[in-house]
């Protein structure tokens, strides 16, 4: 390869990467709202993970709308046990498909579904995307 050829690699290289950051800005300058819930582990905590991935998810999922959920589970190290036995982070659109969600109907009942599968009362964090 000669400067030349070299030079309008670089260059086309550079145009790549820029496009590549534009994009990364336009995806960041609209952010996806969140509602994230946090199960801190404490001994002895009672946790039913398959009703809470079979039963419960799938039915906060189709009463809150949510676009996406991803779930986090606890592993424990050499050091003991998880510091959380779940995270669970659910993603919406916008603020008003995430305000929607709390007033759904059907929302108080997958409040009182989390009885059955855990006795750990949850951290809930809003969040957005940055």
């Amino acid at each position: 390869m000669n400067r030349r050829e070299f030079g309008l690699s670089t260059l086309v290289g550079a145009g790549a990467v820029t496009m590549a950051s534009a994009d990364a800005a336009n995806a960041a300058s609209q952010p996806m709202m969140s509602l994230n819930v946090i199960y801190p582990n404490h001994e002895g905590a009672r946790f039913d993970y398959d009703y809470y991935r079979t039963t419960h998810i799938p039915n906060a999922m189709k009463v809150m709308k949510a676009d996406k959920v991803i779930l986090i589970e606890g592993v424990p190290s050499k050091d003991g046990a998880a510091p959380f036995a779940m995270i669970c982070h659910f993603e919406f659109s916008s603020a008003e498909a995430l305000a929607a969600s709390g007033t759904a109907p059907g929302i108080a009942d997958v409040r009182a579904d989390v009885a059955k599968f855990t006795d750990i009362k949850p951290i809930v964090m809003v969040g957005k995307t940055v």
